[in-house]
């Protein structure tokens, strides 16, 4: 079992991309008769695409599933128009790929289309159950159908669960996890909650809407880390008051018109119609562990 991408803390696309053809480099050698496939790869984010792409290449039996119905994995499900890529990447089959900076939607078209050139088969809808070892090789249970492979990628991504608030009134249709479309919100109030590079990119495209009222809530002490342009432009819009910024705070709960916040050992009301989430993805931690991964965990300080 092989893990590339996110799933295994390698967020950058161009990384990800990279991870995924080393990975079917490394298991392309292993040896094994009797199965379906060679590798089944699951995820089709950057990992998981240039993996199959890398399959291809080798003349490997391979099937890409991905429980979502689009490609591209968490790229996707960033905002409109917000640059995903700066720096080219390495793919086989068709090379290098030379972007500057790149925006969502130009990206996921580029995916499109090799995806088309080359007849990479994915089958969308189709989620990964079970991995059981069978031999020298694996057994993986999909919501589709059982497929014996004798190795397997896991480029799976982390944000198919999002990590919540855990507090009353979360339940609510106002309380999303991600930002597709800043435009939306123009003319609302909106509490964004996070303190990483999604937060804070959410909270400044909010911000240039029309008549929009934002309000970032993070519980740490300062944002420690997140890239410099997206710490600039926050400060811009904060220095220009369309943000407004509560460090050392959390949600209490969560009404129709009002949102509830723990800020300076105060509980502060404010007026509210939409709640975005920007906290990051709950690890498959329970699957992974089933099928024999295990995990140590490390404490380091800063």
């Amino acid at each position: 079992i092989y893990i590339a991408g996110e799933l295994g803390g390698m967020g950058l696309i161009r990384k990800a991309a990279e991870q995924g053809r080393q990975a079917l480099e490394a298991l392309r050698k292993r040896s094994g008769e009797g199965f379906e496939l060679d590798v089944l790869i699951v995820g089709c984010g950057p990992a998981g695409l240039s993996a199959g792409l890398s399959a291809i290449q080798h003349g490997l039996r391979c099937r890409i599933v991905e429980q979502e119905d689009s490609l591209g994995g968490t790229v996707y499900h960033y905002p409109r128009n917000k640059v995903a890529m700066t720096a080219p990447m390495q793919l086989a089959l068709v090379g290098k790929v030379r972007f500057g900076e790149v925006q969502k939607e130009a990206l996921l078209e580029f995916w499109s289309g090799v995806v088309a050139k080359t007849g990479l088969q994915i089958s969308f809808r189709e989620r990964m159950e079970g991995i059981e070892r069978r031999g020298n090789g694996f057994v993986v249970q999909t919501n589709l159908g059982t497929y014996s492979a004798r190795s397997v990628l896991l480029a799976m991504g982390r944000r198919g669960t999002p990590r919540k608030l855990d507090v009353p009134g979360e339940e609510s249709s106002k309380v999303v996890y991600r930002l597709v479309d800043p435009a939306q919100y123009a003319g609302q109030a909106v509490l964004v909650v996070g303190g990483g590079d999604s937060a804070l990119e959410a909270a400044v495209a909010i911000a240039t809407q029309p008549g929009s009222r934002v309000t970032l809530s993070y519980r740490g002490e300062a944002f420690s880390r997140v890239k410099a342009r997206n710490r600039e432009a926050l400060a811009a819009h904060q220095q220009a008051g369309r943000v407004v910024v509560m460090l050392n705070s959390a949600v209490a709960s969560i009404e129709v018109q009002t949102v509830h916040l723990e800020f300076e050992g105060r509980r502060q009301c404010l007026p509210n119609d939409a709640v975005i989430v920007c906290a990051g993805g709950l690890l498959p931690t329970p699957l992974l562990k089933k099928i024999g991964i295990a995990f140590d965990t490390k404490f380091g300080t800063s």
